[in-house]
C-alpha cells in the first residue's frame, strides 16, 4: 500500500469518526440531556419520548436496541418510558453535553482536514523517497551526508 493511499484511508476515517461524533452528540445528546435536565435518573421518573417532545426515529430506535452502549446509557421501562441509569449519569453528563457543536464546525473541520489530506500527498511521498534514499546511501558504504 503506497503512502497516498493510507493518507487518504486515514482522512476517511477521520471524517466517518467526525460524523459519529456529531451524530452522538447533536442527536443521542438530545435525549440524555432531556432526561437528565427532568432529571429523569430512575424507572420512577422515567417519561416517554412524547412527554419530553421527542419522536423515535428510526436512528434512535437503532441506537436504543438491546447491547449497545447508548441502551446501557437510557433505560427504558416495560412501559415504555425512559431514564438515565444511575451508574452512568456522571459519564452521560460528560459524553453528550456538547450541544454547541454544530454542523457548521463539523464541515469546516472536514474541509481543513481535506486541505491538510491533499497536501500531504504532495509532499509525503517526496519525503519519504529522499530519506530512503538517505539511509540506502549511508548503509550502502556511502557517507549519506
Amino acid at each position: 500500500m503506497d503512502v497516498t493511499t493510507m493518507i487518504w484511508m486515514f482522512t476517511f476515517g477521520a471524517a466517518v469518526a467526525m460524523a459519529i461524533m456529531y451524530y452522538n452528540i447533536r442527536f443521542l445528546g438530545r435525549l440524555v440531556r432531556k432526561l437528565i435536565e427532568i432529571d429523569a435518573t430512575s424507572p420512577e421518573s422515567a417519561l416517554t419520548l412524547e412527554e419530553i417532545d421527542m419522536k423515535l426515529s428510526p436512528a434512535l430506535k437503532h441506537s436504543l436496541r438491546p447491547g449497545t452502549n447508548f441502551s446501557e446509557t437510557v433505560l427504558r421501562t416495560a412501559d415504555g418510558r425512559y431514564y438515565i441509569a444511575p451508574d452512568k449519569l456522571s459519564m452521560a453528563k460528560s459524553k453528550y453535553k456538547g450541544k454547541d457543536v454544530n454542523l457548521v464546525f463539523i464541515l469546516l473541520s472536514f474541509t481543513v482536514l481535506l486541505i491538510f489530506a491533499y497536501v500531504l500527498t504532495l509532499i509525503l511521498p517526496d519525503l519519504i523517497e529522499g530519506a530512503s534514499g538517505q539511509i540506502s546511501n549511508a548503509f550502502d558504504g556511502g557517507t549519506g551526508l
